[in-house]
């Protein structure tokens, strides 16, 4: 049975690979059977770009659950019982959101830490090429963070195919994937298009300024938490530690696993989740002015 299963896996997982090799070798496919083969190469690609930090977006929930299934079916097949597989089947699709959060992290700290001095850049060369935004905005070598340069090279690529800039600007808004900084500068430069040289310029200064002292008071407000953030992360690890403590003197799990025990543990989990919730709300930083409708959204069904 464990053999089988096994199979199963190993064929899902080389899936994606033998999807090229056999389009090729046949003339019509199956409806049905394309559909599974697009889904789990999107599902299997995702959990792969996740994992080497390309993928900038939210892991759906269909790549958290086939992360813990597969994870946990792995676990189960190397002989260890089947409720500490599927523990460490969550831990892994766990770590897997975990492991997207740090790179949406990453990235969102790097582009507000790019933003101001790059269009700093680009103001001092309208000021000594005399030459218009358009050409000056998305030239490269001017960003700082590889993250900012892959913006302007989507930027630049539809800037070149269209050659407007308010389209282009729509193209490194998207390509942001609603990042709060991105979204307030994207739609600023939107605001000031058809303005004089003189003006663009005043305007480049002031939201660079913004931008700046809005990223050094978030550094502030976030040094200002942190002893709160450590306060709260303790909270989840000490009955974490407590749970191991008692499971070492019991000598085994099994004690834990009556019908009183777990309607207690996921009681305390469900009250541990509310107050980690509402505690992110009470830390918030406020957000950014929202970005100009009528700019950065010519669909109106685009939700904000």
């Amino acid at each position: 049975m464990k053999s089988i299963f096994l199979t199963a896996i190993g064929a899902i997982c080389l899936l994606p690979i033998l999807i090229p090799n056999r389009r090729l070798t046949r003339k019509a496919a199956w409806r049905a059977s394309s559909t599974f083969e697009l889904r789990a190469g999107s599902v299997f690609g995702e959990i792969y770009r996740t994992v080497v930090g390309t993928n900038y977006c939210k892991p759906a929930f269909g790549s958290l659950s086939t992360t813990a299934l597969v994870s946990a079916t792995c676990i189960w097949l190397m002989g260890i019982t089947w409720y500490l597989a599927l523990a460490m089947g969550i831990l892994a699709s766990a770590t897997l959101y975990l492991r997207s959060r740090q790179i949406r992290r990453l990235r969102r700290l790097e582009l507000a830490s790019s933003w101001a001095s790059y269009l700093d850049q680009t103001r001092a060369k309208m000021l000594t090429t005399s030459r218009s935004l358009s050409y000056v905005l998305f030239e490269q070598g001017s960003a700082g963070s590889p993250f900012l340069a892959e913006l302007m090279q989507q930027g630049r690529r539809e800037f070149d195919n269209s050659g407007d800039l308010e389209k282009a600007l729509q193209a490194v808004w998207s390509a942001g994937e609603n990042e709060e900084v991105t979204n307030y500068v994207c739609s600023a430069l939107c605001d000031s298009l058809g303005s004089t040289s003189s003006q663009i310029e005043n305007q480049l200064s002031l939201i660079s300024s913004i931008v700046r002292s809005r990223n050094e008071l978030k550094q502030e407000t976030m040094s200002r938490l942190a002893g709160v953030r450590t306060a709260r992360a303790f909270i989840v690890i000490i009955p974490i530690g407590l749970a191991m403590a008692g499971i070492s003197f019991a000598g085994s799990i099994s004690p834990f696993l009556t019908p009183v025990s777990v309607v207690q543990m996921l009681t305390a989990m469900a009250i541990l989740t509310l107050c980690w919730f509402w505690s992110n709300r009470l830390m918030t930083f406020p957000a950014w002015p929202t970005p100009t409708v009528s700019k950065l959204h010519p669909d109106p069904k685009v939700p904000q």
